[in-house]
């Protein structure tokens, strides 16, 4: 009867959002895969779009489960995998209602999975307005068999951009929720004032996503469209790394923690890349970040900048407030999304490059802590579009997920 009822939702669904326009910025679409175009198929990470995914256990901490969330024809969808993603559980519905959904690479649906059963999911809502869009949030307490009804995070509700959130929680189980804000600029205008970019708006809930603080501005001129990363520090506070519009246009990008209590805007920032890109406009192309027990931030960016090109990696000492070990991963016109992550002393980047017949995904590792590093390795390639790919931890184990238009959602564990 679950089959029967989804596949019917889906069907509606794709007639009500027919005429609805997604957000896309390049990502990969509609799937290839032939199980995909069957009439009666179900929602799944496969058909999908945007699928992002995290590790935790299951209902009796007996087994290592594979959570996931997509948008498909207007909806959030969450389902599980006991077998790393070789097979899903029914999807759950998050959002009944269908609406526009941002779904491209840097704007996707985000997932925490808590303890006791609880799930956390937000994402970015296209409202009417030219690159406008509210962001959205929706919490489980049975392990995804339901969820609330979602609602709007920002308390400003122009039709403007609130968009790119991420989320995290801290040690102490605050759940935070962070995003691109354009109302600072609007008032500007109306002033006749300049203001460059956007603005980081976040909010804090103390009680499992029941209810959030107000919105708090943590900075003003952030650049527009571009993700924001965020991750713990070694005591579990939330670290965001996000690209800024610094003085003269300058596109680097900055670095600061976000305090559970409101602190004055623009007072936490620090700046964490130099590398002196000016540039009219954002390249829609965010950095990622991941925290070592030292306190290190080790950073992956993108870069056309006077003093680098390409896509760098680089650390930034949360103690010392400095940058170092700075180098380029690719300079290659073909080479995109580098992604980062830190286990143990063993630093691992990912990047995609078109090799001029295929996207290939390759990886790089260090095992001195990011001071020197192996040679890189293709790990899988692709004929048609891609998805950004991503790290997804198990224990001690570490998987490369990428999402393409001809197989799917694909793991692939990186033997350490």
């Amino acid at each position: 009867m679950k089959y029967v009822l989804l596949a019917l939702m889906m069907f509606f669904a794709q007639l009500s959002m027919a005429a609805i326009t997604h957000g896309n910025h390049g990502a990969s679409r509609a799937s290839l895969l032939p199980s995909c175009q069957e009439l009666n198929s179900l929602p799944s990470p496969h058909c999908g779009l945007v699928p992002t995914t995290v590790w935790g256990k299951g209902a009796n901490d007996d087994v290592d489960v594979l959570y996931t969330v997509f948008s498909q024809n207007g909806h959030i969808y969450f389902t599980t995998s006991v077998d790393k993603g070789q097979t899903f559980e029914p999807p759950t519905v998050v959002n009944r209602t269908p609406e526009a959904i941002y779904d491209d690479g840097e704007n996707r649906p985000k997932i925490i999975v808590g303890e006791k059963g609880k799930v956390f999911v937000s994402w970015t809502h296209k409202t009417a307005g030219r690159y406008s869009g509210d962001v959205r949030f929706a919490r489980s307490l049975d392990g995804g068999k339901s969820f609330d009804t979602p609602i709007t995070v920002n308390s400003n509700r122009a039709l403007i951009s609130h968009r790119f959130d991420s989320m995290s929680i801290d040690s102490e189980g605050r759940l935070y929720l962070i995003w691109i804000d354009k109302r600072d600029l609007l008032v500007a205008k109306k002033q006749n004032q300049k203001y460059r970019g956007a603005a980081l708006y976040y909010v804090v809930s103390e009680d499992s996503g029941a209810s959030f603080s107000e919105n708090r501005k943590l900075v003003d001129n952030s650049c527009e469209c571009c993700r924001i990363a965020v991750d713990q520090d070694y005591q579990g506070n939330i670290v965001a790394l996000w690209r800024h519009v610094f003085p003269g246009n300058i596109r680097d990008h900055a670095i600061a923690y976000i305090s559970p209590d409101e602190t004055p805007a623009n007072s936490a920032l620090l700046k964490a890349t130099n590398d002196d890109w000016m540039i009219e406009g954002c390249p829609h192309h965010g950095p990622d970040l991941s925290i070592d027990s030292q306190n290190t931030a080790h950073m992956a960016w993108f870069t056309q900048g006077e003093k680098h090109k390409g896509l760098m990696y680089g650390q930034y000492d949360l103690e010392t407030q400095s940058t170092r070990y700075e180098f380029v991963i690719d300079a290659s016109a073909a080479a995109s999304r580098p992604q980062v992550q830190v286990m143990g002393n063993t630093v691992y980047l990912m990047w995609k490059l078109f090799d001029g017949k295929a996207m290939t995904l390759n990886i790089q590792r260090s095992l001195d802590g990011g001071k020197t590093w192996k040679g890189r390795e293709s790990i899988a390639r692709t004929l048609n579009g891609s998805d950004h790919p991503d790290w997804v931890t198990s224990q001690s184990k570490l998987y490369a997920v990428w999402h393409t238009q001809s197989e799917g959602l694909r793991l692939f564990e990186i033997v350490q």
